[in-house]
This record gives structure tokens, sequence and C-alpha cells, in this order.
């Protein structure tokens, strides 16, 4: 968990986890392996990005849940 800096492929995949309806991680993964040419269908590099995939998502979700916070208590 130290590798938590904001990196091009990190902030790619916030913006299409924030832009997307839902995507699974194995559309995430397709989407990298399309535009970053990162080897997915090697089975350590699957699970690398999918743990990736996973926090990503959790901050997305923290911000979204702030920004609920937010506009409720301006109401």
């Amino acid at each position: 968990m130290a590798d938590k800096k904001e990196t091009r492929i990190r902030k790619y995949i916030k913006s299409l986890i924030r832009n997307k309806k839902y995507l699974t991680v194995e559309d995430i993964c397709l989407y990298l392996e399309r535009y970053y040419k990162v080897p997915i269908h090697i089975p350590s590099v699957f699970y690398k990005y999918k743990r990736i995939i996973s926090e990503c998502r959790k901050e997305v979700y923290k911000e979204r849940q702030k920004e609920r916070r937010k506009k409720k208590t301006n109401e």
C-alpha cells in the first residue's frame, strides 16, 4: 500500500469510474490494455491492477459521499 502516488494510470482509472455508468474490473482492465498496453493476460499483473482498481473505486466513492454530505448540510 506504499505505492499510492497519483500516477497517470490511477487518474485514468478514477476518471473511468467517475464517468462511466458502472464498469467491472475486467472492463477497466481491457481499457488499460488498449490504451496503456498493460499486459493484463499475465495473472500477476491482472491481480495487481485489480487491487489498484478496488482502491481507486473506494476513493471515488468516498469523494461522492463527501459531496452528498456537503450538499445535504447546505440545504
